[in-house]
Parts: C-alpha cells; sequence; structure tokens
C-alpha cells in the first residue's frame, strides 16, 4: 500500500497542473481512473470519480498546485494571485511580507513551462529573483532560460518527489492525497471522489456546492475534505498522527461527524491532533486559523453543506520539498480505509 501510493503520488507530480490551468491534469486523472473501471465524469471545474455507490459518501480533494504565469514580455507572476485578479476581479492585497514568503519559496528552483491543454513543455529555467510589489501588490519573478513564452502560459515546479529516508518531499499539495484516493478506490471504495481546480484561490467550494446541487443533494453535513496540513515541528511528522480540524476562521465544521472521527483513531490505535486547537493553544485567534475549503463550503451554503476534514501534517508547505512521513502516509490510509470501506461511518448522503 505505502509503496502503491508514493508511487502514485510520484507519477502524479510529474503532471503539470498549475492553478488556473488544470484541465490537462484534470484530463489525465480522468483516464487513470476510468481505465481502472470507475465511472468519471468531467465538470467545468471538478472530475467527478464513483464507484457502484455514488452516495456512500463524497471525498473531496484539489488538484490545482502553486505555479507562475507568464504576461509577456519575460514577465511572470504567481499564478494564484493573477488568476484571482483576472477571473474573478478580486485584487490582491497581501502584504509585502506575504509576498516576500511567496518569493522565497521560489527562488532558485528549476521550473518548466508548458501548453495549458496539451501538456507539452514549451521551455524550461531557473527562477532567479523575485521582485514584490513591482505589480500591483504581485510578485514579479525572474526567470532564466526559459525563452520567450506567450502571454497566460503557465510554469510548474521542474522538481520531482523523492522518498528516502522514510521521508516522502516534493510538490505534496495535494498530489499526494489523489494518489490515496485511487488506492481507496483500488481497495473497494464505491463511493465518490471529487477532484476539484482552484482550491489554491479559495474557489474549489464552488464546484463541491454545484454537484451537490446537480445531484440534489441540497442539504448535507457528511461532506469529507482531504488535504495536507502545515507543521512546523518535523516530530509531529515523524509521529504521523492524523489531523482533524473542528473549524476554520470562519466556520464551525460537523461536531458531531468530527467527534466520530477522533473516537474512530482512539479506536484504531492512531494518533490525532485537531488543528485548530493545536494553533489556538499557541495563542493564535479564531480569525488566524486560516480558511479551509470546508469552511468556504459551510460559508457559500449558509450552512447548508458541511462534514469534516481529514489532512495528513507535512512540513515545507506550498514549496517543492512539502514533507511528510511514511507513517504519516500509513496512518492517513489506514484511518479513510477504515470508516470509508473496513467498518464505514454513515456517511452517505442524499
Amino acid at each position: 500500500m505505502l509503496e502503491s501510493i508514493i508511487a502514485k503520488t510520484q507519477h502524479y507530480l510529474s503532471v503539470p497542473s498549475v492553478v488556473g490551468h488544470e484541465r490537462f491534469f484534470m484530463q489525465y486523472l480522468y483516464e487513470d481512473f476510468k481505465k481502472t473501471g470507475l465511472y468519471a465524469y468531467k465538470h467545468d471545474a471538478a472530475l467527478e470519480v464513483h464507484g457502484n455507490d455514488p452516495k456512500a459518501a463524497i471525498i473531496c480533494a484539489h488538484i490545482d498546485r502553486h505555479g507562475l504565469i507568464c504576461l509577456g514580455d519575460h514577465e511572470y507572476v504567481y499564478a494564484a494571485q493573477y488568476i484571482k485578479e483576472i477571473k474573478y476581479g478580486e485584487n490582491n492585497l497581501s502584504s509585502r511580507a506575504e509576498v516576500e514568503d511567496i518569493a522565497s519559496r521560489f527562488e532558485g528552483e528549476k521550473i518548466y513551462a508548458y501548453h495549458p491543454e496539451s501538456g507539452k513543455t514549451l521551455g524550461s529555467g531557473v527562477i532567479e529573483a523575485c521582485y514584490p510589489d513591482l505589480r500591483n501588490h504581485d510578485a514579479l519573478f525572474d526567470v532564466a532560460e526559459v525563452g520567450k513564452l506567450e502571454q497566460n502560459v503557465p510554469l510548474a515546479y521542474a522538481r520531482q518527489a523523492s522518498f528516502e529516508g522514510g521521508m516522502l518531499k516534493g510538490q505534496l499539495d495535494n498530489a499526494v492525497s489523489l494518489a490515496v484516493v485511487y488506492e481507496l478506490f483500488a481497495a473497494g471504495f464505491q463511493g465518490t471522489a471529487l477532484l476539484t481546480c482552484e482550491e489554491e484561490i479559495g474557489k474549489s467550494w464552488i464546484p463541491i456546492a454545484e454537484y451537490l446541487e446537480g445531484a440534489h443533494i441540497e442539504i448535507t453535513d457528511r461532506v469529507i475534505v482531504l488535504d495536507t496540513s502545515p507543521y512546523g515541528d518535523a516530530a509531529v511528522i515523524e509521529a504521523g498522527p492524523v489531523i482533524l480540524r473542528s473549524r476554520d476562521k470562519s466556520e464551525v465544521y460537523n461536531a458531531a461527524l468530527t467527534e466520530s472521527l477522533k473516537e474512530r483513531c482512539g479506536a484504531l490505535g492512531l494518533p490525532f491532533r485537531v488543528k485548530d486547537e493545536d494553533l489556538l493553544a499557541k495563542g493564535k485567534t479564531i480569525a488566524q486559523l486560516g480558511s479551509t475549503e470546508l469552511g468556504r463550503l459551510v460559508q457559500g451554503t449558509k450552512g447548508l453543506c458541511s462534514g469534516a476534514t481529514v489532512q495528513i501534517p507535512t512540513l515545507m508547505y506550498h514549496t517543492s520539498n512539502e514533507t511528510t512521513s511514511a507513517k504519516a502516509l500509513e496512518n492517513y490510509y489506514a484511518f479513510l480505509s477504515s470508516i470509508l470501506i473496513d467498518d464505514p461511518l454513515d456517511l452517505r448522503v442524499g
């Protein structure tokens, strides 16, 4: 199981999926799941995959990743900022400190440009520098050797995932959850997986809500959202707890379901942590708990749709060196396999 998840994560990370330009990867996933005999349907911003009992449970994971976008004339910007601005008309108000943090994730990285529809590599280069606040508060990147590119061409990290010393490193968010979803279906999961776009700009809740409405599931509080969860302490990653949340900065999740998840961790002897409790214990306020896909879904549907989240702890979040441990992967999969396949919780929707 562990070897399969690691191999599938590495495989998925070889396919580019910069936020705003995920269509090629969505098609790749469509074909990958379809060839296993599963039902797969492409929506505008999500891939729906299900087995023989689609309403048994709904799990969600996002397919987009961070990267750059070419503006033409050798100018490159952070994709998440740019796509949010041009597609949704939402001005970027990031602080200089936030933009400088973005810059530090990319400088010195090898990247490659790809055609957003065919996936064909259009050039490769190295990010030499980033200049915060040079373009309407956006980070403007200096990329060497990549050559002349047309406007709106995406550029992805070139670094591939590696597994050494019991640690998996790469741009894990959220290819690792996609690999786990694949393994869950292979193990007999018969419910639905919604694989969404634009999570990195806070819009992935929209296709989830649209899917639920289209499936005539007007009210549900049993959606399970899968993701990675950043920690700064390597000891947490090595211990490999299942990461749960009871809320984010804006909304409380399904408290009864979250409690059931805690109880199942206990019954399985799996370590777990509650992320918001960890943050509050460190002195953070509710306003500092971060914004999540599930929180946005609860907020956007005015509480009609809710659920719980299951996350895997990682170091160096949103970089090409995001890291988790074999123990964390094993616990993450064992927990999800338990609640979805081996001894399923009541997660039926509709």
